[in-house]
Formats: C-alpha cells, sequence, structure tokens
C-alpha cells in the first residue's frame, strides 16, 4: 500500500492518501472535504467534522475476518429520517482489493462493489416488499427497504467524490441469501453484494 501526503486547503494539515484511486479526501482536524484536481485538493461543501458516538472502528484499524485482512482507510455517513449510518471504506492487505462495512445501530454487513449501475435507474420504481429485476444480477432481487438521505460528510479517503449535503438514495434487498444495496449518489451509482457480520466476530479481530 503506497502512502502519499497532501497539505489540507483549508487548515494546513497534513492529509494521507493510501489508496492510489481514492478522490474525496477529508480533514479530520477542520472536517474540510476535498477533491483531488490535477494532483491537488480543491475544497467542496462547508466544512463538517463527524461527531464520535462510540464507533466499534477507526481510521487506520487493521480487521481480521477469515483470510482476509483489511484497513480501514475512510468513512462515510448518511443521514435520513430515523438517523444516521456509516459506511466505512477499506482495503485489503492482501490482493488489494476495496470493501466496506456498514455500520448501523449496532449492526454491520460487509460489501464489496459488483458493478456500476445505469444512470437511467430510478429509485421511484422500486417498491418495498417486490421482487425485481436488477442487471447484471441474473435472478430477482426482493426489495426489503428504501431510504432518501443525504451525505453528512466523511473522514479520511473515499474513492468517489462527495460533497456534505449532496443526496444520497439507497435500494436494500436480498439475492440468493446475500443483502445486496444499490447506492445512488451523484457520484457513485453503484450494486454492492455483501454478507452481515456478527459482533463476536468482529470483536475476535481486536485478539487476533
Amino acid at each position: 500500500m503506497f502512502t502519499r501526503e497532501f497539505e489540507c486547503p483549508s487548515c494546513g494539515a497534513p492529509i494521507e492518501r493510501r489508496f492510489d484511486q481514492s478522490k474525496s479526501l477529508s480533514c479530520t482536524h477542520c472536517g474540510q472535504t476535498s477533491h483531488l484536481v490535477a494532483g491537488g485538493l480543491s475544497m467542496v461543501g462547508e466544512k463538517s467534522l463527524l461527531i464520535d458516538y462510540g464507533s466499534f472502528f477507526q481510521l487506520g484499524q487493521q480487521l481480521h475476518l477469515g483470510d482476509l485482512t483489511l484497513q480501514l482507510l475512510g468513512r462515510l455517513r448518511i443521514d435520513y429520517e430515523d438517523g444516521f449510518w456509516d459506511e466505512w471504506f477499506a482495503q485489503s492487505l492482501g490482493d488489494g482489493s476495496t470493501w466496506w462495512i456498514q455500520e448501523d445501530d449496532g449492526t454491520f454487513t460487509l460489501f464489496t462493489k459488483k458493478a456500476d449501475l445505469d444512470r437511467s435507474l430510478s429509485w421511484e420504481k422500486f417498491e418495498v416488499g417486490s421482487t425485481v429485476n436488477i442487471t447484471p444480477l441474473k435472478e430477482k432481487v426482493f426489495i426489503t427497504s428504501k431510504a432518501r438521505a443525504k451525505v453528512n460528510g466523511g473522514e479520511g479517503e473515499l474513492p468517489f467524490q462527495i460533497v456534505p449535503g449532496e443526496p444520497a438514495d439507497f435500494v436494500d434487498g436480498i439475492y440468493k441469501g446475500k443483502v445486496i444495496s444499490l447506492e445512488l449518489l451523484p457520484d457513485e451509482f453503484a450494486l454492492y453484494v455483501g454478507k452481515s457480520l456478527s459482533l463476536e466476530s468482529l470483536l475476535e479481530t481486536q485478539n487476533s
């Protein structure tokens, strides 16, 4: 894993970039989100320091999940009408693959990106309790929930551009016993497939 250091264009604090395809970097000192543009940082949106509610995770932490060893590089916080959830961006220290861990009110789900989605896909067309075809999956998905949300802010680095306050729509479902999530953000229209993680399995990572 390579490391490159930038200077926050707002406060001047150092910001590390460990994933060579990251597009957003957020300053942990002042909360300024910046996009990588022509090899430098360009500030976007209002400053937004994420409030710590006692998360199980922290930036830089390594997790050992079976044969998978992950390092947490960034966090994305999403606000919706019932509260918020966090999505932790991670990279495998083995093969360099990228993963996400969703942390929502004491539940944890490990996701990997399956494919980008067609931008013509409409959030409105999905109905909770229905089954639908979603390309590129070959069987129908049962829709369990959907949410109109917005980006609260980020921390560390993320593989797509975010702007605090921008819309973020989500559709969740079940596919062949796995959890799926459609993430419909301005710079990330993608399908993710995942599985639930138990608290016990995560506690074991602290002792390994």
